[in-house]
This record gives structure tokens, C-alpha cells and sequence, in this order.
């Protein structure tokens, strides 16, 4: 895995699956943004623990629900040992459950675990597409800002998985037509209200979150 020197915001994608299409689009564009790159893990181990100005490193795949580890049943399978990171560097977590397996993470790839960070439960792809909007429109360093966000919304949307999916089939995959059937029922008022700086850029930004099924 190449990673060029002076790089301070590491962006690594885990799947190519079709619900992460808007993140890989936006990866393109971040990886542009000064200090930034972005690429695919391959499953080759890598030690970046001398890279000193590497400050944040975010992986987004599918997590692991016992382990600490993305893509787990793959070839290209991310283990936290294949990956030494700077004491010093954040690391966020875009992943299934990863938020549980902080220790692990930080005992394989070396990074401090208060600098740890990861949803304990099951997460939803939209709603990681919304917090890389928030990074191209804020910037990466807002990171700090917007992913405590996207822990607490998936927290709270949680239970209403099943049913944002079905509408989001239904409505042949459009964001738009989705949050308005979703909105109209009434079920996730509270969502809405409590979320709704984070959930605005869906309306702003429709494109990234079509079509993802």
C-alpha cells in the first residue's frame, strides 16, 4: 500500500459494494483536498508508524460483529495488525460494531485508545455517505465535529433500519422521494429534529445517495 510522505488524512475503502458507490465518488474528490489521500486496501500489511504528520486515518467497509476487522471473510480481509499507525494519529472506525473493539484496535495498530473512535453497533451506509458530505463541504479537519454525529444517528436510527431500507427500495432508490415518504409517516419525527443539521446535506446533495441497492 502506497501512501505518499506529508500525507496527514488517510482515507481507506475496504468494499466496492454497490451501497458504498457514493463514498467511493467522494473519496475521489477528498483525496484532492491538501494533505489527503485516499485508496483501496488490498490486504498487503502496512507500517505507517513512523509517519509522524499522519494525523487521521479512517477506514469505511463492513465490520466485523465479534472481531475487530473489516471484510473479515475476504482475501483482501483488514486486520488492525496489518496496519501500524503513529501513537499520535486518530482513527476513525466507519464500520459495523468496530466501536467495540477499540482495545483491539489500538493494541494492533498502535494508536492511542483514547484516539479510538467507532459506532458499537450496526451502522448504515447512507448515513456514513452523509458524514463524507459534511467532510467535502466543511473540510477534513471538521471530522471531529461530524462523527460523533453519525455514531449518535445511527444509535438513535437503529431501530428503524428495516424500514428506511424498504421505503428506500420502494421509492426505486431515491433519496429524495424516500425521506419525503419517510417524513410523512411520522415514525422518525424525533430523528428528524434531533438530526437535522446532519441529515440536511441528503437534500442538498441527492446524487450520492441514489440508486445504492
Amino acid at each position: 500500500m502506497s501512501v505518499p510522505f506529508g500525507t496527514r488524512n488517510l482515507f481507506i475503502r475496504c468494499s466496492d459494494d454497490k451501497q458504498f458507490r457514493g463514498i467511493l465518488r467522494l473519496l475521489q474528490e477528498l483525496k484532492r483536498s491538501p494533505g489527503s489521500h485516499a485508496l483501496e486496501w488490498m490486504g498487503a500489511a502496512t507500517d505507517l508508524s513512523r509517519r509522524r504528520v499522519l494525523r487521521r486515518v479512517l477506514i469505511s467497509g463492513h465490520g466485523s460483529p465479534n472481531q475487530a476487522g473489516f471484510e473479515l471473510d475476504s482475501a483482501q480481509a483488514l486486520w488492525p495488525e496489518d496496519l501500524r499507525l503513529p501513537e499520535q494519529s486518530s482513527l476513525y472506525l466507519m464500520g459495523c460494531y468496530q466501536g467495540r473493539q477499540r482495545l483491539g484496535w489500538a493494541m494492533g495498530t498502535g494508536v492511542d485508545t483514547k484516539r479510538v473512535r467507532g459506532c458499537t453497533g450496526e451502522t448504515e451506509s447512507a448515513l456514513s455517505t452523509c458524514l463524507f458530505l459534511h467532510l467535502i463541504e466543511d473540510g477534513v479537519e471538521s471530522i471531529d465535529r461530524w462523527f460523533p454525529v453519525w455514531i449518535r444517528c445511527n444509535d438513535a436510527a437503529r431501530p428503524f433500519f428495516p424500514l428506511i431500507r424498504q421505503v428506500y427500495t420502494r421509492t426505486g432508490a431515491d433519496p429524495i422521494a424516500a425521506l419525503a415518504e419517510l417524513k410523512a409517516a411520522g415514525n422518525l419525527d424525533s430523528l428528524f429534529r434531533e438530526f437535522q443539521e446532519f441529515l440536511a446535506v441528503i437534500t442538498r446533495r441527492p446524487a450520492y445517495l441514489t440508486d445504492l441497492i
